[in-house]
């Protein structure tokens, strides 16, 4: 039963709708391809100046206006001109992900632009200032705060998302020769030039495809994964939102010449998608499969572009969907339901035709959080001996359990007690526990986590004479929350148990 209810999680998850992030409507990529989602699903459009072969990047505003967007080198305003003071910045076209725009938080109008070079290039990560008040409007790179460089050298990964505390920003890359990750925190003070430092998984060096292959965050900020192509494998880590802390790396292997590239994380993170960019294959992986060796086993084959073109990165759109480029073609293809595990995820090629433009290999690397969704339950319920129902979910209140640990408190044992009276009373009635996390954390070590949470009270009401065949017990990690997990009071609700009363 235990198994079975957590397949039952993975596929009721993508049924939840994003939030809606317009900063994320407009996408320029490919030979002057684009599309708009502003209508709610993808449509072509032919306006853009930009050719990139990979690293491109748009913003536009909280309404979904278009104020900019660039290859790494130039950057073009909302009338497809060159800003004044918008050429030569330190990135490339030819790096993967070439750029990011971060708006200065508590900033309306100011957006920080983050470059980087490409093949592990001497000009590294820097950072430029756009002010969209310069120019009548339109836009312009600040004088003097142009090209500022952060570090080099670096790879050609670069992430952006929300710290937890809702207001700052975490933009994330990667050292060349190095496996140290660097997190930046972006403030209403501005940009901090002292970075965050992670020593985590393999060291990236070797040939120039090793600086190659993107790098994602997942929306809700507490993973990291990353593609290493001559190395032939994708990298999974857990990241720390709070404190900028890279850790737990877990090797996936890809078949030799794979060329891994793109990567992208299902809307609700449970799931990550990965492209073998010389296949023209895109993989899936089931990040609550367990052990890093049971993730590595879920690795499914969910797709494979017509003649086998190149097929390269992985982008989360505003709908919940994954679109990915078939390399030198008019079209994206798509993944419909990421939030599905197995073929039910609903790949399609040539799903979106780009008028005539055409695509390369990237997408346009956006602030992950745009994508962040809301998961959380409406229908919450608290026990109340006095009116138990059958085949509610009931919440049980003042479980606590020591920190990361399963381990019950005694403060615990008042409410537990409540529940064994209304089990000796009602001697037909069984119990199914749940364990509930919050998303800090390695989502597998979660879904123990919370099935060792649950399995603690089962222990607790056989001890108090409960027949145990009347008790069955799962964990759902942080899959169903019933708050918003960006705030701490939100993570406190969710780190729960509940329990379902059956007969």
């Amino acid at each position: 039963m235990k198994n079975a209810l957590r397949i039952v999680v993975c596929l009721f998850t993508s049924a939840v709708s994003l939030q809606a992030q317009k900063q994320a409507d407009i996408w320029y990529f490919g030979n002057k391809a684009g599309i708009s989602f502003s209508a709610g699903k993808p449509v072509a459009i032919t306006d853009s100046e930009l050719s990139t072969e990979e690293g491109c990047a748009v913003i536009s505003d909280p309404a979904g206006k278009m104020l900019f967007y660039t290859d790494g080198i130039s950057v073009w305003n909302s009338q497809h001109a060159l800003m004044p003071n918008g050429r030569q910045l330190k990135g490339d076209p030819s790096s993967t992900q070439s750029g990011i725009a971060i708006q200065k938080p508590k900033a309306p109008g100011m957006y920080y632009l983050f470059t980087v070079a490409a093949t592990g290039g001497e000009s590294g990560i820097s950072y430029s200032l756009v002010d969209m008040q310069l120019d009548q409007g339109k836009g312009d790179l600040v004088a003097g705060q142009k090209n500022l460089v952060l570090a080099t050298p670096v790879t050609e990964k670069l992430t952006a998302v929300a710290h937890r505390n809702g207001k700052d920003m975490w933009v994330i890359a990667h050292r060349w020769k190095s496996d140290e990750f660097l997190a930046y925190l972006v403030t209403e003070n501005g940009v901090s030039t002292t970075a965050v430092t992670s020593q985590a998984g393999r060291i990236h060096e070797g040939e120039a495809l090793n600086t190659q292959g993107y790098m994602k965050s997942n929306p809700d900020g507490s993973n990291l994964a990353l593609a290493l192509e001559a190395s032939f494998v994708f990298e999974l880590f857990d990241f720390d939102n709070a404190t900028g802390q890279v850790s737990q790396p877990i090797t996936l292997r890809m078949p030799d010449k794979s060329y891994p590239y793109g990567v992208e994380f299902s809307p609700e993170g449970s799931i990550l998608y990965a492209s073998a960019a010389a296949t023209g294959e895109i993989y899936q992986f089931n990040l609550q499969a367990g052990s890093p060796e049971a993730i590595q086993a879920s690795a499914l084959v969910v797709g494979k572009t017509p003649k086998g073109e190149w097929v390269g990165a992985l982008q989360l759109a505003n709908d919940g969907k994954i679109y990915f480029p078939i390399y030198k073609t008019e079209y994206l293809g798509v993944i419909n339901i990421p939030g599905k595990v197995g073929m039910e995820c609903g790949y399609e090629n040539n799903a979106v035709h780009l008028g005539g433009r055409t695509a390369t290999l990237g997408l346009p690397t956006f602030t992950q959080s745009f994508f962040t969704q809301d998961l959380s339950r409406k229908d919450v319920t608290y026990f109340n001996e006095q009116t138990v129902a059958l085949g509610k979910t009931l919440i049980l209140k003042n479980i606590n359990f020591d920190f990361a640990k399963h381990t019950l408190q005694p403060v615990s044992y008042a409410e537990l007690k409540k529940v064994v009276a209304v089990l000796q009373k009602n001697p037909a009635y069984k119990i199914e526990i749940a364990g509930h996390t919050d998303n800090i954390g390695n989502k597998s070590s979660n879904i123990s986590l919370s099935e060792n949470r649950a399995k603690a009270v089962r222990d607790y009401l056989v001890s108090q004479k409960i027949a145990a065949d009347r008790i069955s017990f799962v964990g759902f990690g942080s899959s169903q929350p019933i708050a918003n997990n960006e705030t701490e009071a939100g993570r406190a609700k969710n780190r729960r148990v509940e329990f379902v009363l059956s007969k």
